[in-house]
């Protein structure tokens, strides 16, 4: 690669000809001495010299370090420029400017924005005027604001010129998703109280692959009837505590009315959406105060190119929040509502999940760390060996991290005693803030296993076994399992239990070949995370 000329002129002479990498390495060189190149770039903006350009890099330097009093400084007396720049002949340099103003955040700049954007026909450039205003203004702009979203949504019902609509649709949706941003940025709408719902409604239980046996058996020690559907579980309920004391499924999703194998086109699904009547749902389980919208961010779980799939998501909230006629208000950055979409071979089906009702299973996991197992996959393994588990175990985790193991395995039946060891001192740390969050009496100690002495034998011993993510069993692993294997009848008792959840299966069974002191009862398969681990069942001899 030729070697790149470090002095300014030179620079914005490579970003004409530069691809995003480069121009991301040019940028990373201006904002390493911002102090001295803001005022040379700023002064060459004043004097019209390709604004264009250095507009934009003066927007991205001041996105990457944000210098903005430095930069304040810097324009000084020339501060009305910028004002200025908003009215040039450019459509790109008034782009670059309200990039700009939005990165200074200054209120001073608010009615030079309105006036530029009241007066501004580049499609393209508008919804730059309302991010910018976003980043200035306060509620009083929210209902300003609004007043334009309404007006622009009466002009676009009332135009015949189709073709015009059709050809700037891009433009004009991704004004309209600017405004609606902003509107909810200025003055959000407060989140609704969910009452509960009147009567069963169906829902979808999404469950690990190979273990949904294992969730219907926990439904069913909860008086839940499930059965078995393309997208997991499906049951009929009301109440949703009831529903939430099952500790084995991932997500709780709402299949709407009618919305199984739709066409995948977006206003074919937000018709079938508004005629599902989820309005109606959500206004009957919950408070409504002042007619409030419910706030609502679109997942779109598909196959397409990832460009068409933002124009789809845009499309798709735009007419969304039109067909609701008020109820519904797209804001992905702060929602109660998701609207589920799965596409599958151009058809769809369509889910809603609720925020305003928070999931407190496992709200006592405060703190992880990266090899922390999922608390979902440690019910569900709980859930898988419980018949084995006794209420008067004394229970030992000798790879405890964070303690999510035995928290799991005290929800699921009494015990008479919980003891977590560790190497990390970290992950004890960890796991003395978690477990007394779940309101349990955990002796943690962070100790190596294969030196730890303890007092008495256990009963059981159940724990996420480590293993190497890249690479495989390498020999510390090796030298790990065998001696941790070997030494288990030191911490487990004659006819006690061994649960051994694993992805290192191999090497785990070569550990067991010739050892006469363990017993393997059984091998449950699990799937996790792309990962396919295995629980091993051993009694102590």
């Amino acid at each position: 690669m030729k070697e790149m000329n470090y002095d300014i002129p030179a620079l914005l002479e490579n970003l004409k000809t530069a691809d995003d990498k480069k121009r991301a390495e040019i940028i990373n060189k201006l904002s390493e001495d911002y102090n001295n190149n803001l005022p040379q770039l700023w002064s060459k903006a004043v004097n019209g010299d390709n604004p264009r350009a250095i507009l934009s890099v003066l927007r991205d330097i001041l996105k990457k370090e944000k210098p903005r009093g430095i930069f304040k400084r810097v324009m000084g007396n020339s501060k009305g420029k910028l004002s200025a720049f908003l009215q040039d002949s450019d459509p790109k340099v008034r782009k670059n400017a309200c990039g700009i103003i939005g990165e200074m955040a200054d209120a001073d700049y608010l009615e030079a924005l309105y006036t530029a954007y009241d007066s501004e026909t580049q499609l393209f450039v508008r919804s730059s005027y309302v991010l910018a205003i976003g980043n200035c203004g306060d509620t009083s702009d929210a209902a300003r604001l609004q007043d334009i979203l309404e007006a622009l949504l009466i002009k676009e019902k009332a135009s015949e010129d189709t073709l015009s609509l059709v050809k700037n649709e891009k433009h004009i949706i991704e004004e309209k998703l600017s405004l609606t941003k902003v509107i909810t940025k200025l003055a959000p709408t407060p989140p609704h109280t969910f009452l509960g719902f009147k009567t069963p409604v169906p829902m979808v239980l999404t469950a690990m692959d190979d273990q949904f046996l294992t969730t219907l058996k926990d439904l069913y020690q909860k008086s839940i009837k499930g059965s078995l559907v393309n997208d997991g579980i499906l049951i009929r309920e009301m109440d949703l505590d009831k529903v939430y004391s099952c500790r084995t499924f991932y997500e709780l999703l709402y299949p709407l009315t009618d919305c199984k194998n739709l066409q995948f086109d977006y206003k074919v699904i937000t018709n079938a959406i508004i005629k599902s009547k989820v309005v109606d749902l959500l206004k009957e389980s919950h408070e409504i105060v002042n007619g409030d919208p419910f706030c609502y961010r679109v997942e779109l779980n598909t196959m397409e190119d990832n460009s068409e799939r933002s124009e789809f998501v845009k499309s798709l909230a735009r007419e969304l929040d039109e067909l609701s006629s008020g109820s519904l208000k797209n804001s992905p950055s702060s929602y109660e509502v998701e609207i589920r979409i799965i596409e599958k071979k151009k058809l769809c089906s369509v889910f809603m999940k609720l925020y305003s009702f928070r999931d407190k299973r496992f709200d006592y996991r405060e703190k992880v760390l990266a090899a922390s197992i999922n608390p979902i996959t440690a019910a569900i393994v709980i859930k898988a060996i419980e018949k084995w588990l006794k209420p008067t175990a004394k229970v030992i985790d000798p790879f405890c991290g964070t303690g999510t193991m035995l928290v799991e395995r005290a929800k699921a039946k009494d015990f008479l005693s919980l003891t977590g060891v560790d190497i990390y001192k970290a992950a004890i740390e960890a796991a003395t803030i978690n477990s007394t969050l779940a309101n349990l009496n955990i002796a943690l100690l962070a100790k190596d296993i294969l030196e730890f002495s303890p007092l008495s034998l256990f009963d059981e011993m159940i724990t996420n076994m480590p293993f190497e993510s890249r690479g495989g069993a390498n020999n510390l692993n090796k030298d790990l399992y065998s001696g941790f294997i070997n030494g288990i009848p030191r911490f487990v008792r004659p006819g006690g239990m061994v649960f051994l959840y694993t992805v290192e299966k191999n090497l785990l069974k070569d550990c067991l070949i010739d050892n006469k002191q363990l017993k393997l009862i059984d091998e449950i398969k699990f799937e996790s995370g792309g990962l396919t681990p295995s629980v091993f069942v051993l009694r102590v001899r």
